[in-house]
């Protein structure tokens, strides 16, 4: 008797081992909507090889395990099957149906096994017509008796994610909550359809192609969309030919890409941020190729896999560039960060429940349709922003142009009167420009006619008492001197007319050297107006001789005799000319005073301009070069010249220098 308990302990086990759905935990639904996730048991296949018969035997069986945490069991990307074990009862005395609802669209393989028939097989790839309950969703309808509980298994298995979600409904809950979530769901791609019409329109009517981008990254996301909610299975019964690798990978890759694009487009990062926008563009290639690896027959996993890497990495990127054009003010950029941060809220949590670090919930399903959904509306708030801010521009321009044109009106209003009174102003500066140049036209002529008498006069002097001479010499009569002393008088008279043209063009144009010494007027002025220095008939006379000034001695001689040749032109035969020293003011002068015929007050002002002669004057020689030839010595030695005169009371020219000590100490 005492190896009694040993055997029942033993007996005890091998029922146990024998018998293991027996501690399976029986579910009796309460209520007309129940999860299943926290009362199932799972067993993982990693070669996804095992049936029914090999997960029901004993030692397979005893590695089910009991599945904690209210969400969904989540195995990730992953090549397992997943077995679920689970034991239903009725309510009631009654049998009643029941509906069990498989809640992810992803799954390629799905096995139902009831105890005691034929396994209900289902999956991704077959049409809503085809499936054991017409819907989106994998349902399975359930006949649940009272007297025993029943032990369901559930195998599911994917080229992507492992996940399932499961739901016990009544059929009338299951009714009500599937019209709810189908309304949303209307909603959803109303809101889609809605933005997609709308930016068609701004599409064609602006021909901007960021529209056509955006337009195209919202039929990719609402194809994605349709694809994720299931309703592939409605597809293939319209499109049988829909193929089996196009799915949400594809989809997404070719909304990434548009999204990317229209980003690029919109913020123009290939200007304002060229480093960024390189980047982009490796994204983008990165999701095209991603959207292609079906069509080269690589597994859905590997896509799944680079749209959740790609989809993590890009959106800190976006939200980057979002954030760099926010701070240069870039119209709508606010809203695109927004809507990026959103965006890629939802990636996030779909990538992480791909790679099994967060358990499959609701939330965690429909995170990515809220944020694609919240994602595009955002969008479309930045498109209509930019359009907002680019009218208020367009209007301001336009205000601006309008200001623009009154004041450029008003300003060639302005200018048409300045013009007018510039023409009159030109045309009267025209008008005496004319006058002057017909004036200076008349002196040339003028000066013409006298250059050639006064050139000629001691030419035909030369020649004439040069013809004479050879006829006295050839009679051995006359006094050759005589003839010689008139020669010489008037080839004299000629190189003073020469000097003087040419000094006066040598002070004019600066190239006139200047050698100033000290003249000591009391012996300086007697030798140069010496009788023999002089031609005229006039007697000069000296007064008050005394002073000195530094001047150079050849200029300011050529000016003091141009005026003792000046005043004997207009004095008659015998008058005196006086040549006086003055001083006042600091200044020393010498002071030439005739008793001729003076100058009128009109002509005195103009007398030192070259060529100038008066009017009236036709009987007296000259080029009217000496007094201008004058007042430019004068003005090279920082002096002046002054004239006093009257009508028949003769006329006085100063010559005004510096005092010697003065000058030299400038």
């Amino acid at each position: 008797m005492g190896r009694l308990p040993g055997v029942l302990v033993v007996l005890v086990w091998l029922l146990a081992t024998l018998q293991p759905a027996a501690s399976a935990e029986v579910l009796v639904p309460d209520d007309s909507a129940i999860s299943l996730n926290p009362h199932v048991e799972y067993l993982v296949d990693p070669g996804g090889n095992m049936t029914l018969a090999d997960v029901t035997e004993p030692a397979q069986a005893a590695r089910f395990q009991r599945h904690e945490g209210r969400g969904a069991i989540n195995l990730g990307l992953t090549r397992s099957a997943l077995w679920l074990r689970f034991r239903l009862q009725a309510p009631d005395s009654e049998r009643q149906r029941w509906l069990l609802e498989l809640g992810y669209f992803g799954l390629v393989d799905v096995r139902l096994h009831p105890p005691g028939g034929e396994a209900v097989i289902t999956g991704y790839n077959e049409a809503i017509t085809e499936r054991p309950w017409p819907h989106r969703h994998f349902v399975f309808p359930l006949e649940l008796a009272a007297d025993e509980p029943a032990t369901y298994y559930l195998r599911v298995a994917s080229n992507g994610s492992v996940t399932a979600p499961l739901t016990l409904w009544s059929p009338d809950a299951f009714a009500v909550n599937d019209r709810l979530r189908l309304a949303a769901l209307m909603l959803y791609f109303g809101v889609l359809g809605g933005l997609l019409i709308y930016n068609l329109f701004l599409y064609l009517y602006l021909r901007e192609r960021q529209y056509a981008l955006y337009c195209a990254f919202l039929v990719a996301v609402g194809a994605g969309m349709l694809v994720y909610n299931g309703f592939r299975a409605y597809l293939l019964v319209l499109l049988p030919g829909w193929p089996d690798t196009l799915g949400t990978n594809s989809l997404f890759g070719i909304a990434g890409f548009f999204g990317i694009w229209f980003l690029r487009e919109f913020l123009s990062t290939r200007v304002e941020q060229p480093v960024v926008d390189r980047i982009l563009l490796v994204l983008m290639g990165a999701f095209i190729i991603v959207a292609l690896l079906p069509v080269f027959g690589v597994p859905v996993r590997v896509g799944s896999v680079g749209i959740s890497l790609f989809g993590v990495l890009s959106g800190p990127l976006l939200l980057w560039a979002s954030l760099r054009a926010w701070q240069r003010a870039h119209p709508g950029a606010r809203y695109l960060l927004f809507a990026w941060g959103v965006l890629l809220l939802g990636v996030v949590v779909q990538a992480l429940r791909n790679f099994a670090l967060i358990p499959t919930t609701g939330a965690t399903i429909n995170m990515i349709q809220v944020g694609s959904l919240l994602d595009m509306l955002l969008l479309s708030f930045a498109l209509a922003d930019r359009i907002q801010i680019e009218r208020r521009a367009r209007e301001a321009a336009q205000s601006e142009a309008l200001s623009a044109q009154r004041r450029l009106v008003e300003g060639l209003r302005a200018s048409e009167q300045r013009l007018e009174v510039t023409v009159r102003e030109r045309t009267e500066d025209l008008s005496q420009a004319l006058t002057r140049e017909r004036e200076t036209l008349d002196q040339y002529v003028q000066f013409a006619e006298l250059i050639s008498h006064e050139f000629r006069n001691p030419l035909a002097i030369i020649k004439a008492q040069a013809q004479v001479a050879i006829m006295e010499r050839d009679r051995s009569m006359g006094d050759p001197a005589q003839r010689f002393d008139t020669i010489v008088q008037a080839a004299g008279r000629l190189q003073r007319l020469f000097e003087q043209w040419l000094e006066s063009d040598r002070l004019e144009q600066g190239q006139q050297a200047i050698e100033r010494v000290t003249l000591d007027l009391a012996d300086w002025l007697p030798k140069l107006l010496g009788p023999r220095a002089l031609p005229s008939g006039n007697p000069v006379r000296l007064q008050a001789l005394s002073g000195q000034i530094v001047a150079d001695e050849a200029l300011v001689g050529n000016a003091v005799v141009n005026l003792i040749d000046n005043a004997a032109k207009y004095s008659a035969a015998g008058d005196p000319i006086d040549v006086t020293v003055v001083q006042a003011d600091g200044s020393i002068g010498i002071q030439v005073q005739d008793y001729g015929v003076g100058i009128a007050a009109a002509e005195q002002g103009r007398i030192f301009q070259r060529h100038y002669r008066a009017p009236d004057n036709t009987s007296v020689r000259g080029m009217g070069i000496g007094l201008f030839l004058v007042s430019q010595v004068m003005e090279v030695h920082g002096g002046d010249v002054t004239l006093q005169s009257a009508p028949g009371q003769g006329s006085v020219f100063t010559l005004w220098f510096p005092v010697a000590g003065e000058s030299s100490a400038k």
